[in-house]
């Protein structure tokens, strides 16, 4: 009889537990849940951000170019672009390059400054100058997992529309990136100085380019929200992390769009396609360098894979993204090289250890930060071409 009823007793027990832990998959999931109108594709054609007309413009669209072209020039009347790279994590190199770089005394002023996935995340403080160094070492050598994001309820993923939320990355981003510091990056696009940051409209299918010195030089009362909500959509990562949605307007109808990582269309951009396709070089563009940051290793790197679906896959996926990056920076060379434009080029060394590490490991980041600081200090860490190719 005690036995009959331990037993019912631990039943009971089971189906509680099974209830408060599908009811809580379900309260989750309704946390996450996007809701939206349906538009159409020439709504989303022709969306634009309310207040602020020349807040972006599509990567592919003709005259693309013309929408990138900076009036600064440096001390010698010459135009510098700095384009990041994404690569989750090793955006620390990046960070840690630039920091090496202003202590060379070899860092030039930027007129253009782009940025993809990491790359988004660093490109203002970049653009901003050497005086955001120690900001960008905070925001790469004292940030782990958690900082980043948060992994979901099991029960609730498949009916959510990622696995993890951002909200701990949009807490950083916010800290990181004051009203202020958005200010003076205004403050830059009215010397002549241009920063732009790519995200992929899931719609679309389409990589954006966002201007976001016009974004903060507006006066459109959302104008810091917007200008954060780009960077933390650049640098979400498909299904592990949410879309962002950004509010546009078309035919006087509000369109909620979802964007995401813009290096699911691109890793790194230079000169839009309708320029490097086109051939037609902008506008009093040269003299002119182009410094490319690659937060990533270029040479795939030999790693015995388990034969089983999620390895495979990691595997596949990084080829196919090691992939995408030498096409654009191949594109970029023969450009570049096409129309005597100067082409620097540095990314992680093939032999740079940590392949197998956890994602976003502090100890990791610190060590892959000082590589990059220490081969930037040294002044001989850019390359005239990508891998593979002769002069």
């Amino acid at each position: 009889m005690i036995n009959r009823i331990d037993h019912t007793v631990r039943t009971r027990r089971k189906s509680a537990l099974l209830l408060a832990l599908v009811s809580a998959s379900f309260l989750l999931e309704g946390c996450a849940t996007i809701h939206r109108g349906a538009f159409t594709e020439a709504q989303a054609a022709q969306a634009i951000v309310p207040g602020i007309a020349d807040a972006r413009f599509w990567a592919d669209a003709p005259g693309a170019g013309r929408q990138m072209t900076a009036a600064f020039r440096g001390p010698d009347g010459e135009t510098a672009m700095l384009a990041l790279s994404g690569g989750s994590d090793n955006g620390a190199f990046g960070a840690g390059l630039l920091n090496g770089w202003t202590k060379s005394g070899t860092r030039p002023e930027f007129s253009i400054v782009t940025g993809i996935s990491t790359g988004a995340l660093i490109a203002p403080f970049a653009f901003l100058g050497p005086d955001q160094d120690a900001e960008l070492a905070k925001l790469y050598t004292t940030i782990s997992q958690r900082d980043i994001y948060r992994t979901r309820f099991p029960l609730a993923i498949p009916l959510s529309p990622s696995a993890a939320s951002t909200k701990p990355l949009s807490q950083l981003i916010a800290r990181s990136l004051s009203d202020g510091l958005i200010d003076r990056i205004a403050q830059e696009q009215a010397r002549g100085r241009r920063l732009f940051i790519g995200t992929a409209n899931l719609d679309a299918q389409r990589m954006v380019i966002w201007n976001m010195g016009a974004i903060a030089s507006s006066h459109a009362p959302g104008r810091y929200a917007l200008f954060r909500q780009v960077l933390l959509a650049s640098a979400s990562i498909p299904a592990l992390f949410p879309p962002v949605i950004i509010k546009t307007m078309a035919s006087g109808r509000e369109v909620s769009e979802l964007h995401v990582d813009g290096g699911t269309a691109a890793q790194l951009f230079t000169l839009p396609d309708d320029v490097v396709v086109g051939g037609a070089l902008p506008a009093k563009a040269k003299p002119m360098h182009i410094y490319i940051i690659v937060n990533n290793k270029l040479n795939g790197a030999f790693h015995l894979v388990t034969p089983k679906a999620i390895p495979i896959a990691t595997q596949s996926f990084s080829m196919n993204l090691r992939s995408a990056m030498g096409s654009s920076l191949d594109l970029s060379y023969v450009y570049a090289k096409t129309h005597g434009i100067d082409f620097n080029v540095s990314y992680i060394g093939k032999d740079y250890p940590g392949d197998d590490r956890k994602t976003f490991d502090n100890a990791y980041m610190r060590g892959l930060f000082d590589y990059g600081a220490k081969i930037g200090q040294s002044g001989t860490f850019w390359e005239k071409r990508p891998p593979g190719w002769e002069e």
